[in-house]
């Protein structure tokens, strides 16, 4: 869903009006709050901005008989239409076949489970550093590292 600008604008001027109000019960003066205002007034069309040029590839999963009844964006660009058979991939690591690059593939296929696990579940499966971190019963600062070793590797000709 995209960004309803008069109903945020709404929530943002009576979110505003109670923080002008806690900032001048607090001593600060009114340029220092009307700072603060149009710092926060940037950021606020700043996200506008962004909502409005982002959109989320609809999940889709129709064929060509109901072509029509897909989402504007996807009859726009035919070419976000794909297929997917994961069928067609075994195992947690199959992922590595997929890249075109044929010596990094080669390197990736060279790493230890454990560098293939780290790697899957940040790039593939989208966790962050620390969640990794918890999940690997270690540091974050440890994850970091070992990232910078992979990357490291991967980048040697």
């Amino acid at each position: 869903m995209g960004f309803n600008y008069s109903r945020e604008k709404l929530i943002f001027d009576r979110e505003w009006e109670k923080l002008r109000e806690q900032y001048k019960k607090a001593g600060m003066s009114d340029e220092a709050v009307l700072e603060l205002y149009d710092f926060d007034w940037s950021w606020f069309r700043m996200r506008r901005n962004y909502e409005n040029r982002v959109q989320a590839i609809p999940e889709e999963n129709i064929d060509e008989q109901n072509a029509e009844t897909r989402s504007n964006l996807f009859q726009r660009f035919t070419s976000l239409s794909t297929s997917f058979d994961e069928m067609g991939f075994s195992g947690r690591y199959a992922w590595i076949d997929t890249i075109s690059d044929d010596a990094l593939s080669e390197k990736l296929k060279d790493l230890s489970d454990d560098e293939l696990e780290l790697l899957t579940l940040l790039a593939i499966e989208g966790y962050t550093q620390r969640e990794i971190a918890r999940k690997m019963h270690c540091s974050q600062n440890a994850i970091s590292k070992r990232l910078i070793k992979l990357k490291r590797i991967l980048k040697e000709k």
